[in-house]
C-alpha cells in the first residue's frame, strides 16, 4: 500500500482547505478512466537534482509500454539517443516522460504538471522547496506532484513528503500531490533488477495517468520540440 495520498498539509492551514480539497478530488480519483486522444500526446516533465536519477524515467517508460500505454522517452537539454521520432511517427506515442535538471524546460514548453524526483533525505527536501518557490513565481504556477526516491519505508517516505508538502503550503500556498515513493531496496545501487521495483514504479505510472498529472500536447507540435 502506497503513501497516504492527500496531503497532511491541510491540517495545517486551514484557509487552504478547500483549495487543497479540490487539488485532491481531481488528482486521487483512482475510478477515473483514461480516455484515449487521437490528436493528442500527453507529456509528463520529471524534474530532478541529478541525471543519475533517470533510470526511474527509463525503467518507468518500459513498464507503462508493457502495460499498454505508448510511451516515450526524451531528455530534454540532453544530447542522448533518445532523439525525437520523425513527425509523422509522433503520433504513434500517446505519453513522453520528459527527464530534465532544468526548471526553465517548464516556461520554455509551458508545462502545466511538473513532477518532482526527491531523494530521501534533508538536503533533497530542502532543494526541492527551492525549486516550488521558483515554480510558484510563474504566472501561472504548475501542478506539482513529489515521488520520493529511496526512503528507508513507508513511514520515511511520509515524513519526508509531509515536510516538503506542508512547507510549501505554510509559506508558499502551493499544494503537493503525493505520488508515491521509491524504496531504498528497489533501487539500482541496492540490486540491479527486482520484481517488487517493477511493482511501485507500476503504482506511480497508473496514479500518474488516471489522475491525468500530465500536459497535452498537439502531437506533431511536441514532436518539433517545442
Amino acid at each position: 500500500m502506497m503513501a497516504n495520498q492527500i496531503s497532511p498539509a491541510r491540517q495545517s492551514k486551514t484557509t487552504s482547505s478547500h483549495r487543497l480539497a479540490k487539488v485532491s478530488t481531481r488528482f486521487l480519483d483512482e475510478t477515473a478512466k483514461i480516455e484515449p486522444s487521437h490528436d493528442n500526446c500527453r507529456a509528463i516533465l520529471f524534474l530532478m537534482d541529478t541525471p543519475e536519477l533517470s533510470w526511474i524515467t527509463h525503467e518507468l517508460c518500459r513498464i507503462l509500454t508493457q502495460r499498454g500505454y505508448s510511451s516515450r522517452l526524451h531528455h530534454l537539454h540532453e544530447t542522448s539517443d533518445d532523439v525525437q521520432p520523425p513527425h509523422n511517427q509522433a503520433a504513434d506515442y500517446k505519453y513522453w516522460l520528459l527527464p530534465t535538471t532544468s526548471t526553465a524546460a517548464v516556461d520554455e514548453y509551458n508545462f502545466d504538471h511538473v513532477v518532482l524526483l526527491v531523494p530521501a533525505n534533508i538536503e533533497a527536501v530542502l532543494a526541492a522547496y527551492q525549486r516550488i518557490k521558483r515554480l510558484g513565481q510563474r504566472n501561472t504556477p504548475p501542478d506539482i506532484g513529489v515521488v520520493l526516491v529511496g526512503a528507508h519505508d513507508q513511514h520515511s517516505a511520509w515524513q519526508y513528503f509531509r515536510k516538503l508538502a506542508v512547507g510549501a503550503l505554510r509559506y508558499l500556498d502551493i499544494p503537493l500531490l503525493n505520488l508515491g515513493y521509491l524504496p531504498e531496496h528497489v533501487t539500482p545501487e541496492h540490486v540491479p533488477a527486482n520484481h517488487h521495483r517493477n511493482k511501485f514504479l507500476a503504482r506511480i505510472g497508473e496514479r500518474l495517468l488516471r489522475s491525468e498529472f500530465y500536459t497535452s500536447y498537439p502531437a506533431q507540435k511536441f514532436a518539433q520540440g517545442k
